[in-house]
């Protein structure tokens, strides 16, 4: 009952504060850029390489096929551009509290709306290249059908994931910096262990099923499913009841966590 307490007040408390929520995150993408010379370019430029890179390899060096009627580049950029923004954003949000500490020390600071403001600044970034994806989507034939409003659901419900997540990172690191190296190897063997790159049909039922239990995989699956007209998330259930379950489980976790270490916030940061 208590956990269910602090979770409604660390809710209530970023929804009392967020002007101040969208004003810091707006902040922090121009601020991440300032002084280098072509600015937010930067900020474009990396992960669209990083798609352009990974899609040459798996295209051309490995020679990857279509999956089903899709055509590869399809299949992996509407896969890649959500594990960006995932990796991304729960990157910097995990430092989020030993980046933003000269405000932590402030004693009336809302410091719950640190590791959001690290979300929603990579957010921004991501809807860029959303529309990027939209266009590369529509020259191959694949226009936005009725089912790209299931988009909003999923970009949701990887915030809500993320978040949970980074509560729990983002209080651990202000003690334990050794963990930004662990999140690292973490986000590669995510990277991989996802369906990504790769088609989970390659894989026997029994292997399938093990894989599915990535919360990840409904992402990214997600995303394909409403950029390219695919399905509808209640086609898929069982995978939904799992997913809002785990990511139940990782926000809950995160919030005893939080609650637990933020009174030693401003003595150890």
């Amino acid at each position: 009952m208590k956990l269910l307490k602090n979770a409604i007040k660390l809710f209530k408390d970023i929804y009392e504060d967020r002007r101040l929520l969208i004003d810091l995150s707006t902040k922090d993408v121009q601020r991440r850029f300032s002084g280098t010379y072509f600015g937010m370019v930067w900020g474009f430029l990396q992960p669209l390489m990083t798609i352009v890179v990974y899609w040459a390899v798996f295209q051309f060096g490995f020679r990857s096929g279509d999956v089903g009627e899709i055509p590869f580049v399809l299949w992996f950029i509407t896969g890649i551009i959500c594990w960006l923004f995932i990796s991304e954003a729960f990157s910097f949000a995990s430092n989020s509290l030993l980046e933003y500490s000269y405000l932590i020390q402030k004693v009336k600071f809302n410091v719950n709306i640190l590791p959001l403001v690290k979300i929603l600044s990579s957010f921004y970034i991501h809807l860029f290249f959303l529309a990027i994806v939209l266009i590369i989507c529509a020259i191959f034939g694949y226009l936005p059908t009725i089912r790209i409003i299931q988009l909003l659901y999923y970009m949701m419900a990887t915030i809500i994931l993320v978040f949970g997540m980074s509560l729990l990172s983002s209080s651990i690191m202000v003690f334990f910096r050794d963990l930004n190296q662990i999140i690292s190897i973490i986000l590669l063997l995510g990277m991989w262990g996802t369906p990504i790159a790769w088609d989970l049909d390659i894989f026997e039922p029994n292997i399938q099923r093990i894989l599915k239990l990535n919360p990840f995989y409904y992402l990214v699956e997600g995303y394909r499913d409403a950029l390219l007209g695919r399905k509808w998330f209640t086609d898929r259930p069982e995978l939904g009841i799992y997913f809002w379950s785990v990511t139940a489980v990782v926000l809950l976790v995160g919030i005893y966590f939080y609650t637990k270490l933020k009174p030693h916030f401003a003595d150890t940061v």
